[in-house]
């Protein structure tokens, strides 16, 4: 299959004509600074200028993981991902989790409010360090190898010494309206 493309302004890799076969398995209730805004305002949690109030997570596989599946296989695949994070983290934090099919590789974007058990917000306690980060991706691939036997786990930075962020944290959540 050819890979076309119309131009897209924000991301030149989209494929405008498959962006029909996007999915949400968490659909946001309102835009998402209205969402982030309100979770942390229910949590009665005080905020600095500097506080992390969303993390975006991208979840993925190679080509190859992908190659011959269905868009079922494919749905469940990102669900147990998302079913992985939302553990974590709290459905209630959730503010949005998307499949995204109009790209080269499927992936999942996940956003979430950093929220503790005790409604502080605290990236740096959900997340923390690198190390606890590359905890957090081996618990991730020990989950997802129990129903994807042969899903390898890619290396981590801690081990290459690349310096690639394998989630990204922002600061603020701007722009998002």
């Amino acid at each position: 299959m050819e890979w076309r493309k119309e131009q897209c302004a924000s991301n030149p890799g989209i494929d405008t004509s498959r962006s029909k076969y996007n999915f949400h398995i968490v659909k946001p209730e309102s835009r998402y600074y209205h969402f982030i805004q309100s979770r942390i305002e229910q949590a009665g949690c005080r905020t600095r200028k500097d506080s992390t109030r969303f993390v975006d997570t991208l979840i993925t596989a190679s080509p190859e993981f992908f190659k011959g599946k269905s868009p079922k296989e494919i749905a469940a695949y990102f669900q147990r991902a998302a079913d992985f994070l939302i553990e974590r983290v709290g459905r209630e934090n959730i503010v949005s989790a998307v499949v995204h099919m109009d790209e080269k590789t499927p992936h999942l974007h996940l956003t979430f409010v950093p929220l503790t058990k005790d409604n502080r917000l605290c990236a740096k306690e959900i997340i923390g360090n690198r190390a606890n980060l590359a905890k957090w991706q081996d618990d991730f691939h020990a989950y997802m190898v129990e129903k994807y036997p042969n899903l390898e786990r890619g290396e981590s930075a801690s081990k290459t010494g690349r310096k690639h962020i394998p989630t990204r944290l922002f600061k603020q959540a701007v722009n998002l309206s």
